[in-house]
């Protein structure tokens, strides 16, 4: 009996352990604050591209918002206060 517990415990030692649940980047965020993440994201890129005429300026400043999103998500979102 102690020996099956040795064994049973050695191979839980050498099994990897998968964690389960969120994780990542977006796994700390609630499902309605991505959903806010996405919707205001993709109404920021709708009125660039609806109110800016010059092609190159609309790749210009859609480029830039996906590069400052995730400060902005960021500083808007963090809960380390």
């Amino acid at each position: 009996m102690a020996r099956r517990h040795r064994r049973r415990a050695l191979v839980r030692r050498l099994n990897p352990q998968w964690r389960r649940g969120r994780t990542g980047r977006l796994g700390r965020r609630s499902r309605g604050e991505r959903a806010a993440i996405v919707g205001l994201t993709l109404a920021t890129l709708g009125l660039i591209w609806t109110l800016v005429d010059d092609l190159a300026l609309r790749l210009a400043l859609t480029v830039l918002l996906l590069l400052v999103l995730p400060a902005i998500v960021v500083i808007a979102l963090d809960r380390r206060i």
